[in-house]
């Protein structure tokens, strides 16, 4: 027994560490003292001290002493560089959504060893705004701050997923595939000259496999969370249906959450293997972020989402005035021409990056498209070809409402 015991003894141990420290509680709650915290109304609530204490109990300890050491230094910075005061004065942030404290505060404990991805997902348009090109620049400017903060460089992916939006909304596949692809390009060309080397633009293929999959996640909810999730989803993400809704929700789930919507590079490198995620949304996000956790079921709830300024979802023409990427590129878009509010901050955010004539000049396309537009979205009418004619469709983006 002596001999046994001893041995045991002898052997290295391997225990979790015990809960944060003082100087880390103090340093994290101070960073996230007053951010604001968008539920279903417009008025943000700034988190207090006891909201921050109260979710950093529940964070998983460390495995040991040197990995605690680590992330105790660099956490804080990380987490400052995200979503910290200065952020959100000048990165175009706005702050988290409900139930989005936790989830970031994990996913920055993470990235302090793991490779850190910045996604940013864009729905389906048949017009595309000059706007949507400022949807990236939030995250630029964080990878910039993390960067300085001493954190590796993150990457940014940029999810275009024009095909699986037009399918849920029933688009017009040939209108959005034309300016998807302008899009990509544009986007291609703007990250490369903003950030080189380190983003990748991706498309989603549309398939058989993935109607199926947003059909069986939608019958997996209850009577009851349908009814929640339509009543919060009113009006928001270019749905007239209930079971429009419903699958633009479950498209949700499947890009942000479950990973199963295969996705081809476009444009720049693919991101790193086993990254940490941090979603980079648009305000009206915050309601499918709120929903994902509906779809769960035991499973993981939704991850990390930071809310941008953009209260109008970029990759959609506003409704009270707006400029097409496509227009301003051709120099067709009328000079003095109104537009919306919204509009003219984003365009200003986009402005603050790349003066008119500079962003024209870096950003434009070939104007002979060398790819033919044809309906390719076909292919992901669901099985049984339960439809009449091409299933022209569209779910604007996974990403705003």
């Amino acid at each position: 027994m002596t001999h046994s015991l001893v041995t045991v003894l002898d052997e290295p141990q391997s225990h979790p560490m015990p809960p944060l420290g003082k100087k880390q509680t103090n340093l994290l709650t101070a960073i996230l003292r007053g951010v604001p915290v968008l539920g279903p109304g417009k008025e943000p609530r700034p988190l207090t001290d006891s909201d921050v204490r109260e979710v950093l109990g529940t964070l998983p300890p460390c495995a040991d002493a040197q990995e605690a050491g680590e992330v105790n230094r660099l956490r804080p910075r990380v987490l400052n560089a995200v979503i910290g005061a200065e952020a959100r004065r000048s990165g175009y942030l706005q702050g988290l959504p409900d139930h989005g404290v936790a989830p970031l505060l994990r996913t920055v404990g993470e990235a302090v060893r793991a490779p850190l991805v910045l996604r940013i997902v864009y729905g389906a348009s048949t017009t595309v705004p000059l706007r949507a090109l400022s949807y990236v620049l939030p995250a630029v400017r964080m990878a910039s701050r993390l960067a300085e903060a001493g954190s590796r460089a993150p990457h940014l992916q940029i999810v275009l997923a024009g095909s699986l939006g037009c399918w849920v909304n029933r688009l017009s596949g040939p209108a959005v595939e034309a300016e998807t692809d302008l899009l990509a390009r544009g986007l291609g060309r703007l990250l490369s000259y903003l950030t080189p080397g380190r983003y990748g633009v991706y498309g989603t293929l549309p398939s058989a496999d993935v109607v199926a999959a947003l059909g069986d996640l939608v019958r997996t909810l209850t009577p009851a969370r349908r009814a929640a999730v339509v009543e919060r989803l009113a009006g928001k993400g270019g749905a007239t249906a209930d079971e429009q809704t419903l699958l633009y929700a479950a498209a949700h789930v499947l890009v942000h959450d479950r990973a199963t919507v295969p996705l081809t590079l476009l444009q720049g490198s693919p991101v790193p293997e086993n990254p940490s995620v941090i979603d980079i949304g648009s305000l009206q996000e915050r309601h499918f972020h709120d929903v994902r956790r509906l779809f769960t079921a035991g499973a993981a709830g939704p991850g990390a989402l930071v809310l941008s300024r953009h209260s109008v979802p970029p990759y959609t023409m506003a409704r009270d005035g707006d400029i097409g990427l496509r227009e301003f590129l051709d120099g067709t878009n009328a000079p003095g021409r109104p537009v919306a509010p919204a509009v003219h901050h984003d365009l200003r955010l986009l402005w603050t990056a790349l003066p008119q004539e500079e962003l024209r000049r870096v950003v434009d396309v070939p104007r002979e498209d060398p790819h033919p537009v044809v309906d390719k979205y076909g292919a992901a009418a669901s099985p049984g070809g339960g439809q009449d004619g091409p299933p022209s469709s569209t779910m604007p983006a996974m990403s705003s409402a």
